[in-house]
């Protein structure tokens, strides 16, 4: 880190880190809670670059990971500096996020589907992407380690509702219902209460996924909006 001598130089502060906006030499700008001086005229160089910035007050926050994603409570057009929406674009491989995805592990990029290919003639990288091909998004769980794998994905599935009842049983048959199934007793066709000691012909099986699954008076959960993002830094 280089020596700043507090007598020769006059800061200038400039707010947060902004990709867009060119820096001088002795500007002074925030970033993930830390402030970086300028050595030299810059602009587009993320404060990660030490040819052209140096960190002058380390933040007492903790800095984000290269890599990091999470679920952020902001429009894609809206992320914090640093986060980028993880919707597979791709970005230029010399460009400050195409090196940063570029400095991703191996393993990190083939876990992530990030590879670099050429589009007219010039080299790009592309960002994580958090959506399936049909546009749906992913539930983001814990890996177990063996079968389900950081990066994998899992199919559509449901829980296996079952039930069996034997047919041709003439006497009890509610006995004979396992599963979501179970036996029901019939209305006496003359106008009377349920027969509940009798077997009667009319008597038949209902289904209740209860029997098999917890169920509620409603649907749920109910979903909220959020983009995914990732953590470039620049």
């Amino acid at each position: 880190m280089a020596i700043i001598n507090l007598g020769n130089i006059r800061f200038n502060w400039c707010g947060e880190y902004s990709e867009t906006t060119t820096y001088y030499q002795d500007d002074v700008v925030g970033c993930n809670g830390s402030s970086y001086i300028a050595k030299k005229t810059t602009k587009g160089n993320g404060t990660a670059d030490r040819e052209a910035w140096d960190l002058m007050v380390a933040g007492a926050e903790k800095p984000y990971v290269i890599g990091e994603q999470k679920l952020m409570p902001f429009r894609s057009s809206e992320l914090p500096p640093g986060w980028y929406f993880r919707n597979g674009d791709n970005y230029l491989l010399d460009s400050p996020p195409g090196r940063a995805l570029d400095s991703l592990s191996a393993n990190y990029k083939e876990d992530y589907k990030i590879t670099i290919k050429v589009i007219n003639g010039q080299q790009y990288i592309n960002v994580p992407s958090a959506f399936a091909s049909d546009g749906r998004g992913y539930f983001e769980r814990a890996i177990d380690g063996t079968t389900r794998q950081v990066g994998s994905v899992e199919a559509d599935a449901i829980r296996e509702i079952w039930g069996h009842f034997d047919t041709g049983v003439v006497d009890n048959h509610v006995n004979y219902a396992r599963g979501a199934f179970a036996g029901s007793n019939a209305i006496n066709p003359n106008g009377g209460a349920f027969q509940p000691a009798r077997d009667w012909y009319a008597w038949g099986f209902d289904f209740y996924a209860s029997q098999v699954v917890p169920t509620a008076p409603e649907n749920r959960p109910l979903n909220i909006g959020m983009t995914p993002a990732i953590f470039l830094g620049v």
